[in-house]
């Protein structure tokens, strides 16, 4: 870990100090040699002597600004309780950033910002040293996390922890454009409640895996009954609607054959005994039994 506090490196902290009042205004990627060493009032030259290059230097504030915050979090993870609560757990994540010191000349929002942008860089694995501890953190957090939640697969916990720490990088660098008075405690007890919600959530896992399993082996279909056939049954009695009822089908083919004996006589069919029953309908109520039909079928 980087040392700035030994006789002689004055510069080295200038240059260190004023990278990071730079990172916090535009971002690693945007700081250049010349506005680090007009800040710092130090040589160019003075970049590559103690650090070697600008990625050396950038290198440099990920260890003396991060790697502190990643050696907190193990130390705080792996002395959790077994029985701790996952606020407990994610408060062991978060609260190293609370205690980390800011620079000389930032402010809490600018501190912030240089944080969430150096978490940025460690999950991007620009610099392997530093993504190797960064690394090694994750996975003691995964792991407390797989014994606390036992529901839920490592897949699941390495994205949900995923999402998780992009939203807290997010609300690092941008906080201070949603609070119109900044304060890093609110900001990360705030991550800690959507945190919480997300990873006590294996009622929605459990729920989706029912569902595949409802694609997988479907329902077997069955004779469906409407629940209006009942009812259409009462309305049609009521409406006087009567059905024709239906005839034997032998009867039905013999009535088709010619008779060889003499045609008796005819007797008045069932329609027409029915017709003839019924009293003559005016045109309004024929239109309403229509209607009525229409509503039915």
């Amino acid at each position: 870990m980087i040392d700035l506090r030994m006789k002689g490196d004055a510069t080295k902290k200038r240059l260190v100090e004023a990278t990071e009042s730079l990172i916090a205004q535009k971002g690693f990627d945007a700081v250049s040699v010349r506005d680090i060493t007009g800040l710092a009032k130090a040589n160019v030259a003075a970049v590559n002597y103690h650090f070697g290059s600008r990625e050396g230097l950038l290198a440099a504030v990920l260890e003396y600004r991060i790697k502190p915050v990643i050696v907190d979090r193990v130390q705080r993870i792996q002395a959790l309780d077994p029985q701790a609560t996952l606020r407990a757990i994610f408060q062991a994540w978060s609260d190293p950033l609370l205690a980390a010191s800011a620079s000389k000349g930032l402010d809490e929002a600018s501190h912030a910002r240089v944080l969430g942008r150096g978490l940025e860089m460690l999950a991007a694995g620009t610099f392997e040293e530093i993504s190797a501890a960064g690394r090694l953190s994750d996975t003691s957090m995964r792991d407390v996390l797989a014994t606390h939640l036992p529901s839920l697969s490592q897949e699941e916990i390495f994205w949900r922890l995923h999402f998780s720490q992009g939203a807290l990088i997010h609300a690092l660098v941008y906080g201070s454009a949603l609070m119109a008075e900044f304060r890093l405690a609110t900001v990360l007890d705030r991550w800690i409640d959507s945190t919480i919600a997300q990873f006590a959530a294996v009622d929605g896992v459990r729920g989706r895996q029912a569902g595949d399993d409802k694609a997988t082996h479907p329902r077997r279909k069955g004779k469906t009954v409407s629940p209006l056939r009942p009812i259409a049954e009462v309305v049609s009695a009521a409406m006087e609607v009567d059905e024709i009822p239906a005839f034997d089908s032998q009867q039905t083919e013999a009535a088709k054959l010619p008779s060889m004996e003499s045609p008796a006589p005819q007797e008045p069919s069932m329609i027409s005994a029915v017709a003839a029953s019924k009293p003559a309908r005016s045109k309004k109520a024929k239109a309403q039994d229509d209607m009525g039909d229409l509503f039915l079928f």
